[in-house]
């Protein structure tokens, strides 16, 4: 083991253990530098992949966009035209209908103007007085159906809930009493009573016949209202729509529905041709645009590791032997280029015959807090 001990060994070891310690310096400072080029590297080829995929998935969105716009708006222009014409069309089948409902009933509605006129004829010949020719006093005076009862119900319907909203929402509180409550139904029972006992006794009991026949006629005219209504309903829910003359409608319709289906189906190969096709175009050109940078970056990124790792070895290697065959001998302070070159001046100068003698001579005259630190 004494050859390996390196403090009985000449000037020509601490030259040794200089280069040794320059090299090793050398390398460290260069394994820094690698380092950071290859984090500055990395950097610039993550932002132009970034960059690349952004403008690949932009470019594809906008152009997609571009094809969906152009065949929306056109399908839209389409569709609108469409309702136009579908509502040119309903309108011109409503007309018709209401035509047709006019002609087939007119027969009907010229029986009820006959009968209408027989009342109004039977009321001036006999004095009655017109402002009773409706069919509330009818109804009320000489009911024959449902609709009569009905409006005789809700006459007195009328007579219970009126009282009640004007006790509650406007008499004063000094007038709210259950007995004033009792007063209004009488006062409004005994208006209606009153006015209903004069209006009998003085016109439907002296003009009873003549009322009778007046009602006769309103009740044909019900019955033709009711025969009106079914032909009317029977009319609207005809299928048959070959009398409206709809043809030029329906044509045109119809043309607009395959220009519809057309574009539709336009859109669909345009883009089934885009995703298929057109996307890899684009991807491929954006990629042949970006490729010259990727690559020369990424060759220069495997460049740099490549060195850095031989780097990273070669001082993992001399940093070993550095401390392995010097440090143990010296110390860890005296391995600096400084100390070292003054060592070697100690022994040159001849006052130190081995590096064990030149660093005794180094810690007693040129460093004497050396040990202390």
């Amino acid at each position: 083991m004494e050859e390996n001990n390196i403090l009985n060994k000449g000037v020509y070891m601490l030259y040794e253990i200089k280069d040794d310690l320059a090299k090793n310096n050398e390398l460290r400072e260069k394994a820094i530098a690698l380092a950071e080029n290859e984090k500055r590297l990395a950097k610039r080829l993550d932002t132009a992949k970034k960059n690349l995929a952004s403008e690949i998935n932009g470019t594809i969105s906008k152009r997609r966009g571009e094809i969906e716009t152009t065949f929306n708006s056109q399908l839209n222009t389409n569709r609108t035209r469409l309702k136009k014409v579908q509502s040119r069309r309903a309108s011109a089948k409503s007309s018709k209908v209401s035509k047709r409902i006019e002609d087939e009933t007119e027969d009907y509605r010229e029986e009820i103007r006959s009968h209408k006129e027989e009342i109004r004829s039977i009321f001036s010949r006999n004095d009655i007085p017109t402002i009773l020719n409706n069919g509330y006093c009818f109804a009320m005076f000489m009911p024959t159906n449902l609709g009569d009862y009905g409006i005789i119900g809700g006459t007195l319907l009328f007579i219970l809930i009126v009282p009640v909203i004007i006790y509650n929402l406007f008499l004063p509180d000094s007038l709210a009493k259950p007995w004033f409550m009792v007063l209004l139904y009488l006062l409004f029972l005994g208006i209606f009573i009153g006015v209903y006992y004069l209006i009998r006794k003085n016109v439907y009991s002296v003009k009873k016949r003549e009322l009778k026949e007046a009602n006769r006629y309103r009740n044909k005219i019900a019955d033709l209202k009711r025969r009106i209504a079914k032909k009317e309903q029977k009319i609207r829910k005809d299928a048959d729509e070959s009398g409206y003359e709809l043809e030029k409608f329906d044509t045109e319709i119809d043309e607009i529905q395959q220009q519809i289906d057309q574009i539709v189906e336009e859109k669909k190969n345009a883009l089934s041709l885009f995703e298929n096709q057109t996307k890899r175009d684009i991807s491929n050109d954006i990629n042949g645009r970006y490729a010259p940078e990727i690559e020369a970056d990424e060759h220069a990124l495997e460049t740099t590791r490549e060195e850095k790792h031989s780097v990273d070895s070669e001082l993992n290697e001399l940093t070993v032997k550095i401390s392995k065959n010097y440090e143990s001998y010296l110390g860890k302070e005296v391995l600096s280029l400084n100390v070292i070159d003054t060592m070697i001046e100690i022994m040159n100068d001849g006052n130190a015959e081995n590096i064990a003698d030149a660093l005794d001579y180094y810690k007693k005259t040129v460093d004497k807090g050396l040990q202390t630190l």
